[in-house]
């Protein structure tokens, strides 16, 4: 007979907004705490178009002396676009782009097949680090989601800039 050793579970990291900070736990241990009022910048990682909130890939917190990576595994997405719209449109700071551009470390698992590549639930990295991820991106934002599904809107219109229901007449335009 066989006796393997049973599979232990890590219990998964979690996010969650307390008072004024965004708690990271792992069953009932404390990882981190981000106080929202020193977050500088948040960028968040998108796959795809970035269009839906599934496709955020992570966001990353960028504080005066360190910056934090959040897989999104941990629901983060959840807490930053969803929970605290109000807060995040207030402050202006949240940054997009896409994950091809992100120049990923290979401590976070890069591989040479795009779908491969995996962001750890939970990084800090130093200010210079969080540089080199954005060597090669462009970065756009400050905007909220809100902002950004009126680009969209606005991006699909069929004929963008022209008034709905509007006449030509002699080089002006008349509704």
């Amino acid at each position: 007979m066989h006796w393997t050793t049973p599979k232990v579970r890590t219990p998964q990291l979690r996010t969650c907004w307390q008072a004024d900070e965004i708690t990271v736990t792992r069953g009932d241990e404390l990882i981190d705490r981000l106080r929202a009022d020193e977050i500088e910048r948040v960028t968040l990682v998108h796959i795809g178009a970035g269009e839906s909130p599934i496709e955020v890939h992570s966001a990353i917190f960028e504080f005066a002396d360190r910056v934090v990576v959040l897989g999104a595994q941990c629901g983060i997405a959840g807490r930053v676009l969803f929970e605290r719209q109000a807060y995040w449109s207030q402050r202006n700071s949240i940054h997009w782009v896409s994950n091809r551009r992100v120049s990923w470390p290979e401590t976070q698992g890069e591989s040479r097949w795009l779908f491969a590549r995996q962001v750890p639930p939970y990084q800090q990295l130093t200010p210079e680090e969080a540089k080199s991820l954005f060597q090669r991106s462009d970065v756009t934002g400050p905007h909220t989601w809100d902002q950004r599904k009126q680009y969209r809107f606005e991006r699909q219109r069929p004929f963008g800039g022209r008034q709905v229901g509007a006449t030509q007449v002699q080089g002006s335009l008349m509704t």
